[in-house]
């Protein structure tokens, strides 16, 4: 059995002031978190698919990192706003 390190970790926060005493927690990620959760089952699965697709090589969220997610999510302005929300409804219809 592999142990998978969990994506988020939590952090308190505390700073000190005369007046006010305040503590939150806030919630980091590690390094190598990815948008499937690090869940193994979702990343053999999309990696299948990956390999298996003999047409077009999609670019694949579920096995990219946050980071890497959050950088062509930055980098992709040539659609507009609905144009991305389309897609997205469009393929969490495809998913089920």
């Amino acid at each position: 059995m592999t142990y998978i390190k969990p994506a988020f970790r939590t952090i308190a926060d505390v700073s000190c002031s005369p007046r006010w005493l305040t503590c939150s927690a806030r919630r980091t990620m590690s390094a190598f978190s990815q948008m499937s959760d690090n869940d193994p089952e979702v990343l053999e699965r999309e990696k299948n698919k990956q390999v298996n697709n003999k047409e077009k090589k999609d670019w694949q969220e579920k096995l990219a990192t946050h980071s890497e997610a959050a950088i062509k999510a930055d980098k992709n302005f040539e659609k507009s706003t609905k144009e991305l929300q389309d897609e997205s409804v469009d393929s969490l219809k495809n998913e089920k």
